[in-house]
């Protein structure tokens, strides 16, 4: 092996382990604006890496959803990720069969009727009973 293929080899290593930190660095922090990403990135000395903070993000809401049946605008009021960004989230796991609208109702968050809630607990999908207390059904 040549010196100059160590030395790759050297960097690379020091690469993965700069970005594991920085996944480390932005699973335990609250959601990080996009205008400072970039900033985070170069503390560790890397480029920009939009795919890490994207990721972490994606997880954060498909968890949440994998234990509470709730709308997009309550996930963004707890985990604090922006509703409009949270809106392509759910396209995106819509799109892959990873999210599901399991009713329609009033909006805790907003108050707004006819909001859509979702859940990607695929076991909960069908089942009545793990979805949000409504006084709906007394009604009749």
């Amino acid at each position: 092996m040549s010196k100059q293929d160590n030395s790759s080899n050297i960097r690379q290593e020091q690469d993965n382990e700069k970005i594991e930190q920085l996944k480390a660095f932005v699973a335990q922090s609250k959601y990080i604006d996009v205008l400072e990403q970039p900033k985070i990135c170069n503390s560790f000395s890397l480029p920009y890496l939009a795919n890490v903070f994207r990721l972490e993000y994606r997880n954060r809401f498909y968890n949440y959803l994998k234990k509470h049946t709730t709308t997009v605008a309550t996930v963004s009021k707890i985990t604090g990720i922006p509703h409009k960004y949270l809106c392509e989230v759910k396209s995106y796991c819509e799109k892959r069969k990873l999210l599901k609208v399991v009713m329609v109702g009033k909006c805790p968050t907003t108050g707004s009727n006819n909001v859509q809630f979702v859940s990607t607990n695929s076991n909960g999908w069908n089942d009545l009973e793990l979805l949000p207390q409504s006084n709906q059904l007394n009604l009749f």
